[in-house]
């Protein structure tokens, strides 16, 4: 929505309301208002524009004492609000997003100028004004996407290309380029959180055939400005994820016997290059269209899932902080639970009791029995079929420096 506003230099700016946003612990609280609501908008003028987080923090007076207002009313009303906020008259920042700060003091020491005209605001918060005091700063909330010159090595494709774009999940989509489809992970997703940026980046160093999704920056103040990375654009696999094939009951469809060996040489040739995954899962496993496995969600520090925690770290708040070792030993293990999911849909087979076994020597609690990969996949070697087998690496190779030539193009038969 475009709503025109007033400015002090007599022209007519316009404002683009974008996300609106409350703290909803009120609502736990049995309390009628939320004491932190902020509305992020764009605010064009003189063919420059401008975002803005508009923030106030504090309760504001009930609108009745015996109803609790619904969210699109407490919404439109800060909305009113923001309106009549001269924009004109602040010192915004350029090419990132301004985050305007409103607080209620008995006597600001500055106070936000508002544009009512000869009218008397009846807007509540309006109506506080001369007791709200105001901070600016750069939003720290903001999305940070990444330089372009960063990744000098990836292909940049720009968005523009990207058509028949089909939501899988928040932030993942189905996208196609001259008619082949991808995977397309932006940055920009529900519920960011800062850190997301670190997570895309490292995953793109962990990458090596990956292409970056390009596009002019959107804060850009100017209307031209330098291309950032969007997002991560990935080879689409049309075998859907392992959970899907587990969940389907159809795996004796696939030669499911070769998955282990794929994700544990994988997995082996991470923690060489002293790195672990942390959320090894039957979803993070996705299938070609040869039925060959494929670890995906490479970054290391994306997060993990508690129930696929090894014992010893499902209690810790911060996993990702563990020292290598640690988190080593909880990729082995989930490693284990892996196998135990194959191995538990995979029907009565010699191959199937050997994997039950491996599985369970990887998830012994105890971690000084707890067997390593190596030893759980000279296991699992011993009993490979004589087919061809293709080691598929993750996404399909990680690494740069050092580390990616020594797995650059690495296909083995086994």
């Amino acid at each position: 929505m475009i709503s025109p506003v007033p400015d002090c230099t007599g022209s007519t700016p316009a404002l683009d309301f974008r996300v609106y946003w409350e703290d909803e612990d009120f609502l736990a609280r049995g309390e009628s208002e939320p004491s932190v609501r902020s509305q992020t908008l764009v605010y064009h003028h003189e063919r420059k524009k401008w975002w803005v987080k508009v923030t106030l923090e504090g309760s504001v007076p009930s609108m009745s004492n015996e109803r609790r207002a619904p969210k699109r009313e407490r919404r439109k009303e800060f909305q009113d609000f923001a309106k009549a906020i001269n924009y004109g008259s602040l010192a915004l920042f350029d090419d990132t997003v301004t985050e305007i700060v409103l607080r209620e003091e008995s006597e600001p020491a500055t106070t936000i100028r508002l544009d009512y005209g000869t009218k008397e605001p009846t807007n509540r918060i309006a109506r506080m004004a001369r007791k709200l005091r105001y901070q600016i700063r750069e939003d720290p909330q903001r999305v940070v996407y990444l330089s372009c010159t960063e990744f000098p090595s990836l292909d940049r494709i720009n968005v523009t290309e990207l058509t028949d774009k089909a939501e899988i999940t928040d932030g993942v989509f189905q996208v196609y380029r001259a008619g082949i489809p991808y995977i397309l992970k932006i940055i920009n997703r529900p519920f960011y959180q800062p850190r997301d940026t670190d997570v895309m980046r490292n995953e793109l160093e962990n990458l090596e055939l990956a292409r970056i999704a390009v596009d002019i920056d959107p804060y850009k103040t100017s209307p031209t400005g330098e291309q950032v990375v969007i997002g991560t654009l990935l080879q689409f696999y049309s075998g859907g994820s392992l959970q899907r094939a587990l969940d389907d009951g159809s795996i004796s469809g696939y030669h499911w016997e070769k998955w282990a060996l794929q994700i544990g040489t994988a997995l082996r040739l991470f923690h060489a290059a002293c790195r672990t995954h942390m959320d090894i899962k039957s979803s993070n496993i996705l299938l070609d269209g040869k039925g060959n496995a494929i670890l995906i969600d490479i970054s290391g520090i994306g997060g993990t899932t508690h129930e696929w925690r090894a014992p010893e770290i499902r209690d810790e708040i911060s996993p990702l902080d563990l020292p290598f070792e640690v988190r080593r030993l909880n990729d082995v293990w989930a490693y284990g639970k892996l196998l135990s999911e194959i191995a538990s849909h995979a029907g009565s087979s010699p191959h199937a009791t050997i994997l039950e076994q491996v599985a369970r020597c990887l998830m012994r609690d105890d971690t000084m029995t707890r067997i390593g990969l190596s030893e759980a996949m000279s296991r699992l070697e011993a009993v490979r079929t004589r087919t061809r087998l293709n080691v598929i690496l993750v996404e399909p190779t990680i690494g740069s420096g050092t580390f990616g030539a020594s797995l650059a193009g690495v296909r083995t038969l086994v």
